[in-house]
C-alpha cells in the first residue's frame, strides 16, 4: 500500500506535464499561425490614393480634414504585431464612418456619396475580419483589394464631376433655359389663377 502514494503521485506528474507539454505546443502553433498571418497582411498593407489629379480635386481635398485623417490613418502600416493591425482598421473604420457625411460642396452628389458609403462597407467588413479568433487570411487579403479598388473609384467619380462642370454649354443654352423657367412660372401662376376662381364662392341665383 505504502508504494501506491508514490506511484499515483509519479502518474498525476506525468499527466500534468503531458497536458503542459500538449498546451505549450498548442499555443506555439497559434502564435507560429498568427505571425504568418501578420507578415502576409504586412506584405499586402499598401494602399494607393492618386496623386496625378485634377487641381480642383487636390485644393479640395486638402482642405477636407476628415478625408486627409482618413488617408493619414490608412497609409500608416503597423509595424509590431497581429494586434497593431487590428487596432489600426478599428481606428481607420472609425474616421471612415463620416466621410458621405461631410462630402465638400462642390462634391456633394449622390454619385460620390454612394462611392464613399461602399468603401466604408468594405472597410468595415475587413475589420470585422481581422477581429475573428481564426482569421481569415485569404479573405483579408481580397478585402485590401477592394479597398484600393473603392479609393480608385472615389478619385475616379470626383474627375468625372470636374469634367462635367469643365464642359462648355452650347450657345443660347442659358437663354432656353431661362425661357424655361419662365414658361413654367406662368403656366404655374395660370394655373394657381384657375384654382382661386374654382374656390370663390359662386353668387346664388334670385328666384
Amino acid at each position: 500500500m505504502r508504494y501506491l502514494v508514490p506511484i499515483f503521485f509519479l502518474f498525476i506528474g506525468f499527466t500534468s506535464c503531458n497536458d503542459f507539454s500538449e498546451q505549450n505546443e498548442e499555443s506555439i502553433k497559434i502564435n507560429q499561425k498568427r505571425d504568418a498571418v501578420f507578415k502576409s497582411i504586412s506584405k499586402k498593407w499598401l494602399f494607393v490614393f492618386p496623386e496625378n489629379t485634377n487641381s480642383e480635386i487636390k485644393e479640395t481635398i486638402s482642405n477636407w480634414n476628415e478625408w486627409q485623417q482618413f488617408k493619414r490613418e490608412l497609409e500608416e502600416k503597423p509595424k509590431t504585431s497581429l494586434l497593431a493591425f487590428q487596432m489600426k482598421v478599428k481606428n481607420v473604420s472609425k474616421k471612415s464612418d463620416s466621410l458621405s457625411l461631410t462630402v465638400p460642396e462642390n462634391f456633394n452628389i449622390p454619385q460620390v456619396r454612394s462611392r464613399l458609403v461602399t468603401l466604408n462597407t468594405k472597410i468595415k467588413s475587413l475589420d470585422t475580419y481581422i477581429h475573428l479568433g481564426e482569421i481569415p487570411e485569404k479573405r483579408i487579403l481580397t478585402l485590401i483589394t477592394e479597398i484600393n479598388e473603392e479609393i480608385k473609384g472615389v478619385y475616379t467619380q470626383w474627375d468625372e464631376v470636374v469634367t462635367k462642370k469643365a464642359i462648355p454649354k452650347e450657345i443660347g443654352e442659358d437663354d432656353m433655359i431661362r425661357a424655361l423657367d419662365t414658361t413654367r412660372l406662368a403656366n404655374k401662376k395660370f394655373q394657381d389663377e384657375i384654382i382661386e376662381n374654382e374656390n370663390k364662392p359662386k353668387p346664388e341665383l334670385e328666384e
